[in-house]
Parts: structure tokens; C-alpha cells; sequence
């Protein structure tokens, strides 16, 4: 059963961050890198970490050129299923 960390329509203030709930519960509370991944072909690692009020933050520079093509789009992430070792994630682009 994928799990939802949380979902976002990308605005043009997510190319500088992306600051959100942990819905999962299942991010530490240390800075980490997320790999992360749409289909198992194109990889992408983001630095994240909490910050106040118990929220997460992705902020790096490969945040920001993932979500500059994608602005209006719909992204969800997922926590981390059992046995792997990265996370997943949906975008739906909009027409």
C-alpha cells in the first residue's frame, strides 16, 4: 500500500523550496537526501530536512531544476515502501 507524504500543484514559489507536513510520519527528524523516483528509469536526489512546527523542507539545487519545467503540475510523494531504499512519486501534468 503506497503511503502519502504529502501532494502539491507546483507554483512558482516551490522552485525555491517545498515546505510540508510529513503526513506519513515517516521522515527523520536529520537532514537526508531523497532518492527519488517517477518510474524506475529517471532518478532524482533532493535534500530535505525539518524545520519549525515539525514541517519538512526539499530545498537544493536539484529541487529546483526538477520543479521549473513542471510548475502546474500535480506531484505527490510517497514514503518509502518495505525493502526499498528510495521514494516514489506522481506527477500529472496539466493540459
Amino acid at each position: 500500500m503506497e503511503v502519502i507524504i504529502n501532494e502539491v500543484v507546483l507554483e512558482a514559489r516551490h522552485v525555491q523550496r517545498w515546505k510540508f507536513h510529513d503526513r506519513s510520519r515517516t521522515l527523520p527528524g536529520v537532514p537526508i537526501v531523497l532518492t527519488v523516483t517517477e518510474d524506475e528509469n529517471q532518478w532524482w536526489r533532493f535534500e530535505c530536512r525539518q524545520i519549525e512546527g515539525g514541517m519538512h523542507c526539499i530545498r537544493c539545487t536539484a529541487w529546483s531544476g526538477f520543479v521549473g519545467p513542471r510548475i502546474d503540475a500535480r506531484l505527490t510523494l510517497y514514503a518509502q515502501q518495505d525493502g526499498e531504499n528510495f521514494h516514489r512519486m506522481k506527477v500529472i501534468m496539466r493540459d
